[in-house]
């Protein structure tokens, strides 16, 4: 039953993730008035997201009171929160079996479905399954490739064949931040192996670099966003920046026009936005704070500067080693976490989350297992 409630939530945070910030708070109170035991767990990872829902309550607190108005998508930003928090707590009930069995029913599902990608690509150019943006997808992906790897939690022939067939997924999502996500993942364990010779290694590097050479020329986003390098030039950006004329030459270019113009609003507010933000959820879609911005800027580390000014900021970055000591030093996660912060909007992604809550919890009870 806990496994079917997991994979529900996973389907609305793939196609209405608006009704989770009602659904898991729901979920949690029904399961904690069927435990025996009702008691709140804290435990590393529980104490985690609950640090972030307090630090976020307590930023959302201090902001009203400097702008003496309460913003109701700081309200909503905090909902969110809450909602990443008790479904942390939900999956920590589970035993390690029922978490390993969520995993090999959503790469299941993902190779079954494997058609449907082949079909998208055909009629709307990404694949995207039913995510609302072929990102949200490869993110997941990544994360399932990483359990397959890491894990194993199939035969060998199986695991390395579902490998191939997901790899094929993401290469369909056209994902630049994904394929960047696997390729550094792949790179950092090939380069920390002490089992692999200097000659191997080696050899797997040139077999590594002829993948990212073939992954760049099947996929055309790629090729378009390195191409599109050779006009990142102070001058360039700056010109763009001040008349402000982020588009004409790819996504690559979009962004950083588009990160310098909303770092340049920024700095001129005043001190204590600066330091405080301002305003959680600002920048999350529909709630844009400046006239020329029309989307959400496809990057967490920015997105949490304006929202948190550079204090949050600060704090947001310390979050990083606490993940760090949750999976016992494991930097593969420390990877699949702050590399898609730089290229997406992860913090409200609910696809992102719950599989990210769901890899965490496998990490640290994998690893408590072993220890006692």
């Amino acid at each position: 039953m806990n496994v079917v409630v997991v994979l529900s939530c996973l389907v609305l945070a793939a196609t209405f993730h608006q009704a989770l910030y009602i659904v898991i708070p729901s979920i949690y109170i029904f399961h904690v008035s069927k435990a025996s035991q009702g008691k709140l767990s804290l435990n590393p990872i529980v104490k985690f997201y609950l640090y972030i829902v307090i630090t976020v309550t307590l930023f959302v607190v201090i902001q009203s009171l400097l702008s003496w108005d309460i913003q109701e998508h700081s309200i909503k930003g905090i909902v969110r929160y809450v909602s990443y928090f008790m479904f942390a707590m939900l999956v920590y009930s589970f035993d390690i079996n029922k978490i390993d069995q969520i995993f090999k029913t959503i790469i299941l599902y993902f190779i079954i479905t494997l058609p449907l990608g082949i079909y998208q690509v055909i009629e709307l150019g990404r694949y995207q399954n039913i995510f609302r943006h072929a990102n949200h997808l490869a993110y997941v992906l990544v994360m399932c490739i990483y359990f397959l790897a890491y894990h194993r939690p199939f035969n060998t022939v199986a695991r390395l064949s579902f490998i191939v067939l997901l790899f094929i997924s993401l290469l369909l999502t056209k994902s630049t931040g994904g394929i960047a996500v696997l390729l550094c993942i792949v790179g950092y364990n090939i380069l920390i192996s002490k089992r692999i010779s200097f000659k191997r290694k080696l050899l797997l590097c040139l077999s590594f670099s002829l993948v990212f050479i073939t992954t760049i020329v099947f996929s055309e986003k790629v090729t378009n966003q390195l191409e599109s390098t050779h006009y990142l030039t102070w001058d360039f950006l700056m010109d763009r920046v001040e008349n402000y004329r982020p588009g004409g030459y790819g996504s690559l270019i979009w962004r950083a026009i588009y990160w310098m113009k909303i770092l340049t609003e920024f700095f001129s507010e005043s001190f204590y936005k600066i330091i405080f933000g301002i305003g959680v959820d600002s920048l999350t879609e529909g709630n844009m704070p400046y006239s020329f911005m029309e989307k959400d800027p496809h990057n967490d580390y920015l997105k949490v500067m304006v929202e948190f000014g550079v204090l949050g900021l600060l704090l947001f970055l310390g979050l990083f080693k606490r993940v760090y000591g949750i999976v016992n030093k494991n930097f593969n996660i420390i990877i699949l976490l702050t590399i898609p912060m730089f290229f997406g909007n992860i913090i409200v992604n609910f696809p992102f989350n719950i599989t990210f809550v769901l890899l965490i919890v496998y990490e640290y009870k994998r690893n408590y297992s072993k220890s006692y």
